[in-house]
């Protein structure tokens, strides 16, 4: 039976250390992941950002090479040709195949309206290049490059181009504004799952702390029984005896005193109580009538409920 018993205190401290070690695994390992979600759905937000804030770069100099090629070719369709025509060859490469070049270059989603404003500067600057060719070319009068300018097909792709940019404008604010909304939703939900993860920890702190106390707690009364049970046959005994038994801890606290020994000791002899055991061999008792006279008081020592108790024996004379 105490084989068992030991048995099932092993299992219990093992369950205790596999429970101590799994909450120890649950608040190390929980912070992590969370954290790897989180940095890497941070990183996506803050891509995205970047990558709205570069758009926007690229369409402000998009409009700014519209602007620059349109004065120029105004400039060439009034008889002045700026910079040999250089300043419209730059805006013209600027913005085919510039802006589709530089636009490539960004890995991020691309803002609504990206699209359509790509197809409408295509349009424009083929239209726009015959009139750049014209007034580089030898055969350049300004009535031509007036002409071409003030055609129906240029007046149109200019419209289309600076329409475009005003929606990818619009475009890239809404993604823009979206891009700071869930940013804010981001940090909003770091600091809820930083709150959660805390109370987290302290929950299962205490639960596990709760349920160590319990196991520990039973286990001592399972000892505390196991004592019980083996020292209930010797306190059974030394109860019929007729001389009086005193079990003393270390520290001479009564254990047990049978009922021979508060006779012949007084009412004063209690468990929990002291006693000086005698180094004479001899105590004084009190008889019936009152009156006192010596015992004879041996020792002897013995090993119960695990701890090491002096037994006191007193014989009256």
């Amino acid at each position: 039976m105490a084989s068992k018993r030991d048995r099932n205190a092993n299992t219990r401290k093992q369950r205790n250390k596999i429970r101590r070690r799994v909450t120890l695994v649950v608040l190390c390992i929980l912070p992590v992941v969370v954290g790897i979600i989180w940095f890497s759905y941070a990183n996506k937000i803050i891509d995205e950002i970047n990558g709205y804030n570069t758009q926007a770069t690229i369409l402000s100099q998009t409009a700014s090479s519209r602007d620059t090629l349109n004065y120029n070719l105004k400039a060439a369709a009034d008889g002045y040709l700026a910079g040999d025509g250089n300043q419209m060859l730059a805006a013209l490469e600027e913005l085919d195949p510039g802006y589709t070049t530089q636009l490539n270059k960004v890995t991020s989603p691309h803002a609504p309206g990206t699209a359509e404003l790509e197809a409408s500067i295509a349009n424009y600057t083929a239209v726009a290049q015959k009139a750049v060719d014209l007034a580089l070319s030898p055969q350049y009068t300004a009535a031509g490059v007036r002409a071409i300018i003030d055609s129906k097909e240029f007046t149109i792709a200019d419209e289309e181009v600076a329409l475009s940019i005003a929606a990818a404008n619009l475009g890239l604010t809404q993604a823009t504004n979206r891009g700071n909304d869930n940013w804010k939703f981001v940090i909003t939900a770091e600091l809820v799952l930083t709150l959660f993860i805390t109370v987290l920890a302290i929950v299962l702190s205490l639960v596990s702390e709760r349920a160590i106390r319990r196991a520990e707690n039973s286990e001592l009364a399972r000892q505390q029984d196991r004592t019980n049970m083996a020292t209930e046959p010797f306190t059974h005994v030394i109860a019929t005896m007729s001389d009086g038994v005193l079990v003393l801890s270390e520290d001479q606290t009564i254990l047990h005193a049978n009922p021979s020994a508060q006779a012949l000791l007084g009412i004063g002899v209690t468990v929990g109580s002291t006693y000086n055991v005698p180094t004479d061999g001899r105590v004084e008792i009190r008889k019936p009538d009152g009156s006192t006279s010596s015992a004879s008081a041996s020792t002897s020592t013995a090993l119960t409920g695990g701890q090491t108790v002096t037994i006191l024996t007193i014989r009256e004379i």
